[in-house]
């Protein structure tokens, strides 16, 4: 098992290697059990995430290459608390589930940004 600790990151890589040849399209799954509906990102062929957890909408991706590489590696983009836990990344074929790895993240702190609100003011301190 992996293990991050990610405190104040714009995003954090979960990683997950194969280093056999794939003779089949498969399918790469990174879940956490925890979670309903479980599923944090898949890929087959192309990115699949009908089934996407909301909590990761728009904030998780694969390289392009990955199926080619056997670099099933995750990258999570704006960490939050709430994203701590144990995640894992299998493949699916047609037959079964094969896991690959485990990452236990931890999130120390949150990643954000704040706009500074700028007011112009007349001489009675009234805004122009």
């Amino acid at each position: 098992m992996y293990e991050c600790l990610v405190q104040w990151a714009q995003s954090v890589v979960l990683p997950c290697q194969y280093s056999q040849v794939l003779e089949e399209i498969v399918t790469v799954k990174w879940s956490r059990l925890d979670l309903n509906p479980n599923t944090v990102h898949q890929r087959r062929e192309g990115d699949d995430l009908d089934a996407q957890n909301e909590l990761f909408k728009g904030r998780t991706s694969m390289k392009p290459e990955a199926l080619d590489s056997g670099d099933f590696s995750l990258t999570l983009s704006e960490p939050q608390l709430s994203d701590s836990g144990n995640y894992t990344c299998s493949i699916i074929d047609d037959e079964e589930e094969t896991k690959l790895s485990e990452v236990q993240l931890h999130v120390k702190g949150q990643h954000f940004c704040s706009k500074k609100l700028v007011s112009w003011l007349d001489d009675n301190y009234l805004n122009l």
